[in-house]
């Protein structure tokens, strides 16, 4: 064996020991109860407040492109409570169970109702949803709930041990997570072997990775590329599309409402379903506005030479 190769094995084996490490104390961080961990998150928020937060730049900036500079403090400061209360939440499943995190979040009847009758009729459904409050927990209940499969789609992280600890955690209650990469294998296999009803869970709000292949329109006033993943999944598999809005209740407790979006979409113009999903997402985030992650680069991209924005014909703006 090379010196070389014998550095980079030990490397390795010096990552893997440091996310272990990481890893417990992450899990023994969050076997305090909820309680104590909303108190330790309300004392890091307001010491981030004062002294400059995660991603500082970016949540003032992407704050300030919507709501002006005239409430630019009081937003990011709800904006950092939301943060600091999600993540200790995060830590906070790897131990809590099941029951508890089940009695956090409630879902409307109604739209319980709405899932069942589609999962009855045969229907997949595109679970269209964002980064509003604690989507983890409504992502990990889920399976609980409504009569559905139900299967999300998610970037694999970087650190394999973090990667199948988070993935075991949050799929203990049902939830299925595949990969992006893997993801339409997996639907085609399912659908072709006619397996019962999905219901598969879409996140539409982080910036494309490629902008000249995005949906370019307006999304909270601001010009804004797309994914159109969601669309086009509805459209290959004949799916209904259903938004799931997350807001919270009180201290990490959360309801989620499930509203139809379009039950039939293959006679829609291309579009006209993101379209009333960022209208969905819009409302949303006027409505709470601390409650969105202000931290992801969305408007990273400059629109490409050539791409045309789309109108919006369901647009919900400050003036609305």
């Amino acid at each position: 064996m090379s010196d070389g190769m014998g550095v980079s094995l030990k490397m390795i084996e010096m990552n893997k020991i440091r996310s272990r490490i990481l890893l417990r104390l992450m899990q023994g961080f969050g076997m305090q109860p909820w309680w104590m961990l909303h108190f330790e998150a309300s004392v890091i928020a307001g010491f981030m407040a004062i002294v400059g937060g995660y991603r500082k730049g970016v949540v003032l900036g992407n704050l300030n492109k919507v709501f002006g500079s005239e409430n630019l403090q009081t937003l990011s400061k709800g904006f950092y409570k939301n943060f600091c209360d999600i993540t200790v939440e995060s830590m906070k499943l790897f131990s809590a169970k099941d029951h508890s995190v089940i009695s956090r979040v409630e879902y409307s009847e109604e739209g319980v109702t709405l899932m069942n009758r589609l999962q009855k009729e045969g229907r997949h459904v595109i679970l269209v949803g964002a980064h509003m409050a604690n989507w983890e927990m409504y992502a990990m209940t889920l399976s609980r709930v409504i009569d559905h499969k139900t299967m999300a789609l998610y970037k694999k992280l970087s650190d394999p041990i973090m990667d199948d600890a988070m993935r075991k955690s949050r799929q203990r209650m049902g939830l299925e997570m595949i990969e992006i990469e893997e993801c339409k294998t997996w639907m085609d296999n399912h659908v072709s072997d006619g397996g019962e009803p999905v219901a598969v869970g879409f996140g539409f709000d982080q910036s494309p990775q490629d902008p000249k292949r995005a949906w370019w329109t307006t999304f909270l006033g601001v010009e804004t590329p797309v994914y159109f993943g969601a669309e086009q999944w509805a459209n290959t598999y004949d799916a209904a599309v259903v938004y799931g809005a997350v807001r919270r209740t009180g201290r990490g407790r959360y309801k989620v409402e499930f509203r139809l979006v379009e039950e039939h979409v293959k006679a829609l113009n291309k579009g006209h379903v993101l379209d009333k999903c960022l209208g969905e997402l819009e409302e949303e985030i006027l409505n709470a506005p601390s409650d969105w992650l202000w931290s992801h680069k969305r408007w990273k991209h400059q629109i490409p030479e050539g791409i045309q924005v789309q109108k919006r014909m369901f647009e919900r703006t400050l003036e609305s």
